[in-house]
């Protein structure tokens, strides 16, 4: 598990496209690096793609995929506002790992949807390249769709039902 973690870790990215399984066409790669970096640059959102042969048997991709966004630190820090769709081709996964700041935007049922009506009918016609960039289109528009999220300077207090029974407990005894 740590070797391999290690292996993709311990490379840099190399802008939004990082296709260490070779996926993907080059004139794809440059396409969507283009339009990534001009999307960050509108939009402040830092969306990237990763592609590895395996993220191994003794991690799951949901930690493989977490692991690699601290890491890489993808996003805006105080925005969290950073996206990682990550394919692992052997393993025949594939994970959006979606910051905190855009989470109201790309729920995990959107994510769901995305892997499973876009990328895997694609990806069993083995068309890597047309699945890829109509996830990224799809992740894209609807960040567009839903606005920037806005990040609060104030802490949350929150607040629910469960506190008052909480309190209404304490009264009794």
């Amino acid at each position: 598990m740590l070797p391999l973690l290690l292996a993709v870790v311990a490379l840099n990215p190399i802008g939004h496209i990082n296709d260490f399984a070779h996926l993907l066409q080059p004139e794809t790669v440059t396409q969507l690096e283009q339009s990534l970096t001009s999307f960050e640059a509108q939009t402040g959102v830092e969306v990237a793609v990763v592609t590895i042969d395996t993220h191994g048997t003794d991690e799951t991709i949901e930690t493989y995929a977490e692991k690699l966004f601290q890491k890489w630190g993808i996003g805006k820090e105080k925005e969290d506002n950073g996206l990682l769709l990550l394919i692992a081709k052997d393993d025949r996964e594939m994970r959006i790992e979606v910051g905190y700041g855009l989470e109201p935007i790309i729920t995990d049922i959107e994510s769901g949807h995305i892997i499973a009506d876009i990328l895997t009918p694609a990806f069993k016609q083995e068309k890597y390249d047309e699945g890829v960039v109509a996830a990224v289109e799809r992740i894209t528009s609807d960040i567009k769709a839903g606005g920037a999220p806005e990040v609060s300077s104030k802490p949350k207090i929150p607040f629910s039902g469960d506190l008052l029974y909480i309190a209404f407990f304490f009264l009794i005894f």
